[in-house]
């Protein structure tokens, strides 16, 4: 099969899946010999998708590939997904969870507005995220359903929240950022999972 052929079959699996696809689901979808050929090809349909003149895009996530609507043309088209976890808005509410837990409902609502809102229903009711009454406001976390779907690289960080949680003997409390502690701080947090995502995948092909 040419290049050009699995190339078009990732493209379709990306269009067809309806969550991100690791590099080693597209590997075996493309039936190619090493995961350094279909991270090549996938640069290729990046490359592509961000020349042309497409509503869609192809992106990197610190889970995998996604083919998805580019942010300019969201909120013109996000009703006919009301039920897709994966846009934009939402995977931001979700990596600052997972990166801040357990962190207040507040508080996320403060730093990621008030949209922020139907995001926390629809991670509450995916069962990703759970929630615990605390005073005036809830208390989130994310569950056991985020690891076994994100994979462990993405998830590492409720496994963090939960060695200290089980080292500490005092009751668990929010994590309140600081003023410091914006939203380029937890792209800079998403960044680091993803090349330390890639430098394990190197490792692995040079292995190989």
């Amino acid at each position: 099969m040419s290049r050009i052929e699995k190339e078009k079959i990732l493209e379709a699996a990306l269009f067809m899946s309806p969550k991100p696809l690791t590099l080693d689901e597209l590997n075996s979808v493309a039936n190619n010999q090493s995961r350094l050929e279909t991270k090549a090809m996938m640069s290729d349909l990046i490359n592509f998708y961000s020349t042309r003149k497409s509503a869609l895009e192809i992106v990197e996530l610190p889970v995998g590939y996604q083919m998805r609507v580019k942010e300019e043309y969201e909120d013109h088209v996000s009703h006919f997904a009301q039920n897709s976890m994966f846009s934009r808005g939402v995977m931001k509410t979700l990596a600052f969870i997972a990166y801040k837990q357990p962190i207040s409902q507040s508080v996320v609502i403060k730093y990621r507005n008030n949209k922020a809102y139907d995001h926390l229903k629809l991670l509450v009711d995916e069962g990703f995220i759970k929630k615990e009454a605390k005073g005036r406001t809830f208390i989130l976390t994310t569950t056991s359903k985020f690891i076994e779907y994100f994979g462990k690289d993405f998830g590492k960080a409720k496994k963090k929240a939960e060695a200290k949680v089980s080292t500490s003997t005092q009751p668990t409390t929010p994590v309140v950022p600081t003023q410091k502690e914006t939203k380029s701080e937890l792209n800079d947090s998403v960044n680091a999972v993803m090349e330390e995502k890639e430098r394990k995948e190197e490792n692995q092909i040079e292995l190989h």
